[in-house]
């Protein structure tokens, strides 16, 4: 049996122009549906690069599932998964990272599945950071992220 407990809400989201935060944390749900017009870009950000690179750095904390046994699996599912390069930490541990440079983007991506270690602590922290290179689109978290509990059989 599959448990799934989403995680709309609380995130933070705080966008960099490389490497410079151009834009506080702010609270906000994920799927980010969020407007990014107020973050600068082109000659709104101070030394800025000819083709800068906007990242965008997604958190948020969770509790671990109670009532879990011996042999469930515990995992991130990111759905679907993002079209642009990023990086998915636990608890400032790196879990999964993939990098989309060169590569053409599919315009439908399956849900990924990201396996958590164990013991998970009694409060985690997921960090997503998503990177974009277009001045035009600082990257947005679109997917929906959820803890997905696999019992075991």
């Amino acid at each position: 049996m599959t448990h799934r407990i989403r995680l709309r809400r609380p995130w933070t989201r705080e966008i960099f122009c490389d490497g410079q935060s151009v834009h506080r944390a702010e609270r906000m749900d994920v799927p980010d549906t969020s407007g990014a017009s107020e973050v600068p870009t082109g000659d709104g950000v101070p030394g800025q690069a000819k083709r800068p690179e906007y990242h965008a750095i997604y958190r948020r904390h969770f509790n671990c599932p109670t009532g879990l046994e011996d042999g469930d699996q515990v995992s991130i599912e990111i759905d679907p998964e993002p079209n642009q390069r990023f990086v998915v930490r636990l608890n400032d541990q790196e879990i999964a990272a993939n990098d989309l440079v060169g590569l053409t983007v599919e315009t439908a991506r399956e849900a990924i599945r990201l396996p958590l270690p164990k013991p998970l602590l009694g409060q985690n922290q997921i960090e997503i950071e998503l990177r974009s290179d277009e001045a035009s689109r600082p990257p947005r978290c679109v997917s929906e992220v959820a803890v997905r509990i696999d019992a075991a059989v």
